[in-house]
Formats: C-alpha cells, sequence, structure tokens
C-alpha cells in the first residue's frame, strides 16, 4: 500500500492503483474527542485509512478545547503513535473558524441567525474541498451541535462524489465525553469518575459509515446559501421525478410524454404546439425553472390573432406542403376573419385536454392547457417545466 502524495516519514496505507488525497473533515463543539475517536476507528481497520490533511471546522468557543485537548495534552500525537504511525505534519491540521453573518468568528451558535451562517459556511466548505478530484473526504457528524452534523451530511449528499465517505462514532456512554478518553488505547488505562474506576480494556468504539444520498451528478447546483441549495436541489430531483419529458414531432404527427404516444389529430397537435413554443420562448429567461410562473400564459385573443394564424398557417404547411387542400381550406376559412374565432379555440383546448384526460388518467394535470385568471381575463398555457419539452425539428 502507498500514498499518492506522502508526507516525509509517514508510511504508505493505500493500494498502489488509488490517487486520492484523504482528507478528514470534522465539525467540533466543546467534545474535541470525537476527532481521536474517529481516527481511532480508521487506523484500527483491516486497512487503515490515513489522513493526508485534516480540517476541523468549530466556534471560538470549540476552537479552545480542540487546542487544549488535541495539541496542547498532545492527544491527535498520541493516537497515531499508540497504533504505528507517525503523527500528521502540524501544516497539514487546520483549525477554522466558522464565520458569523457578518463575516467575524463565531463565539457559539445560539441564534436562527447563527445557524444559518454555520449552514452557508459549511455547505461552501465541503463544496470547495469536493472540486478537486483527487480528493476523498472523510467526513464525521458525530461532533459539534447537532445542527453542525446536519449541515455536514446534508453539504455531502449536494456535493459529495462516490468516493466520498461518511461516518458516525459511537462510543461506550461511560467512556463518551470523558475529559481524559480520547481513544482506546493498546494498554489498559484506568480512568476516574465520580468514586467509579474506569477500564480502558472495557471501552467500545463504534465507526459506522453511513450512505448518503449523492445529489451532485442528479442537479446543477452553484454558489448559493444553504436553504437556496436545498429548495433548488428540492426542484430539481421532483422535476426529474414527477415531471416527464414532452416531445412533439410536428413531421410525423406525433406527441410523446413520459415515452408514451398519445393521439391527437393534427390541428390539435398544431394548438398544443403553439402553447409548448410559447413555454420555450419564455418571457422570464432568468427563471431556471418554470415552477409557480404563469408568464408565457397566453390570453385567448392572442391565440386568435393574425400572428397566431400565420404560425399554425405554416404548421400545416410543413405537414401537408405548399397548395395542399388542407392548407387552402383552412386559409380560405380563417384568413378573412383574421384568425381562428376565441370560440373555436376554445372548444380545440377542451378536446385536446379531454383526450389527455382519457389517455393519461390523473398524470395528466401538467401536461392540460390550463387556464389561470377570471372570467374575461383569462389567460392560457402548460405548466409542465421548459426543460421537459422537446420539439423536433421540421423539415
Amino acid at each position: 500500500m502507498r500514498r499518492s502524495s506522502p508526507s516525509p516519514g509517514r508510511p504508505s496505507v493505500r493500494n498502489q492503483e488509488m490517487t486520492f488525497r484523504d482528507v478528514f473533515v470534522f465539525v467540533v463543539g466543546k467534545t474535541p474527542q470525537v476527532v481521536t475517536e474517529t481516527i481511532y476507528g480508521l487506523l484500527v481497520k483491516e486497512s487503515p485509512v490515513l489522513p493526508d490533511e485534516i480540517y476541523i471546522l468549530t466556534t471560538e468557543e470549540g476552537k479552545k478545547e480542540v487546542e487544549e485537548g488535541l495539541i496542547r495534552r498532545g492527544n491527535l500525537q498520541k493516537v497515531f503513535e499508540e497504533y504505528g504511525f507517525p503523527p500528521l505534519p502540524q501544516e497539514k491540521l487546520h483549525i477554522v473558524v466558522i464565520s458569523g453573518v457578518d463575516g467575524s468568528p463565531l463565539r457559539d451558535i445560539r441564534t436562527e441567525e447563527d445557524n444559518e451562517a454555520v449552514g452557508n459556511f459549511i455547505t461552501d466548505f465541503i463544496r470547495r474541498l469536493a472540486e478537486d478530484p483527487g480528493v476523498r473526504l472523510h467526513c464525521s457528524l458525530a461532533g459539534g451541535r447537532k445542527t453542525m452534523g446536519f449541515y455536514l451530511g446534508a453539504a455531502l449528499s449536494l456535493f459529495g462524489r462516490p468516493w466520498d465517505r461518511l461516518y458516525h462514532v459511537l462510543v461506550s456512554p461511560e467512556f463518551e465525553s470523558h475529559p481524559d478518553f480520547y481513544f482506546k488505547p493498546k494498554e489498559e488505562r484506568v480512568l476516574k469518575l465520580g468514586q467509579r474506576r474506569l477500564h480502558t480494556s472495557e471501552a467500545r468504539i463504534f465507526l459506522a459509515e453511513l450512505p448518503f444520498l449523492r445529489l451532485r451528478e442528479k442537479v446543477s447546483l452553484g454558489e448559493k446559501p444553504f436553504r437556496e441549495l436545498v429548495k433548488e436541489g428540492q426542484r430539481e430531483v421532483e422535476l426529474a421525478l414527477f415531471q416527464r419529458e414532452v416531445i412533439l414531432d410536428l413531421k410525423g404527427l406525433t406527441l410523446t410524454i413520459g415515452g408514451t404516444s398519445l393521439k391527437l389529430t393534427p390541428m390539435e397537435l398544431i394548438l398544443y404546439r403553439l402553447f409548448l413554443l410559447q413555454k420555450l420562448r419564455c418571457p422570464e429567461p432568468s427563471r431556471t425553472y418554470c415552477e409557480g410562473c404563469t408568464a408565457c400564459f397566453l390570453p385567448i385573443s392572442r391565440l386568435s390573432s393574425p400572428e397566431a394564424f400565420q404560425e399554425v398557417h405554416q404548421a400545416l404547411v410543413s405537414i401537408y406542403g405548399e397548395g395542399s387542400g388542407r392548407v387552402e381550406a383552412f386559409r380560405l376559412r380563417w384568413e378573412r376573419q383574421g384568425g381562428v374565432p376565441q370560440e373555436v379555440l376554445r372548444q380545440k383546448i377542451s378536446k385536446i385536454n379531454r383526450s389527455l384526460r382519457e389517455q393519461m388518467g390523473e398524470d395528466a394535470s401538467l401536461y392540460l392547457i390550463s387556464p389561470v385568471g377570471r372570467y374575461g381575463t383569462k389567460r392560457y398555457g402548460v405548466r409542465v417545466d421548459k426543460g421537459k419539452i422537446s420539439l423536433k425539428k421540421e423539415v
């Protein structure tokens, strides 16, 4: 076993074909023992995992505990030496104090604003580490306030890769948080707990590797606050799970929703295509998603306009060819009126919706031509997301 980028004097503990740098990430409050307990759990594995670098995310108060328990008392160095590994070089240990809302070091987590700042900080920190494909993250949920562990796990779900790892360490209750217990030593030691004498040989440390849902390759996420990342991730998941792809091939006279071919008449397909086109011509292109937006919905008067008539006419030409009897019949019937009458369009919309309901059942709602607004000011459109719509090019 070898390291990809070994620190001087530290043994190789990795298979030759692996090239990852193992980076350990901890969230710590006032119990720095979780750091050495987790490291202990990884060192005593059948294939030990040694850190190339360690990051400890904490508050100003937590930093004092970390420096006292791990550095001044030497417990971080001791856990490596106890199990035959040289200690981590000092420059590879990073104690990172989380920034508050105003950017200053966070003393403690006491308010809703503090919690939100912690979430943003941890999420951004993991995102930046995960940008390096040569890094394998080992994240421990065990330390810090419960919200810190939650944010660390959530951040790994948002940005983690298949090779990253998430852990929780469980320690025998009587040893957990004992001020003098940092890991299980090889040689038995006796610790005092009030009037009790605790034998370290009886301590149990269990390191659980936790599965986590990986969204990195499933959703497109950027540099945003945690709350916005969760909302965007939720939208992406719902879009992927619940909205089906809509493919309309005008030349082939086919409409496919979620892989199922649906039957509409040519004129119904052309009208339905108008609504899909309007969706793709989104009047608010800065919006990534259509959820809750109806800006592209059209009043029936627009659908009855000369411009809409021309679009329908061109669609008929692309299907049947210039000079076709069907094209001429359509032109002669409606051109003088300046477009298809509103009442005729409402009837067509009703027929399209009825046909979709008959063929799709309860799943039809997102794909129906739906009205918004009050009587006299109604606008019409489809609610399926624009990212799910594909129109095949007409020849």
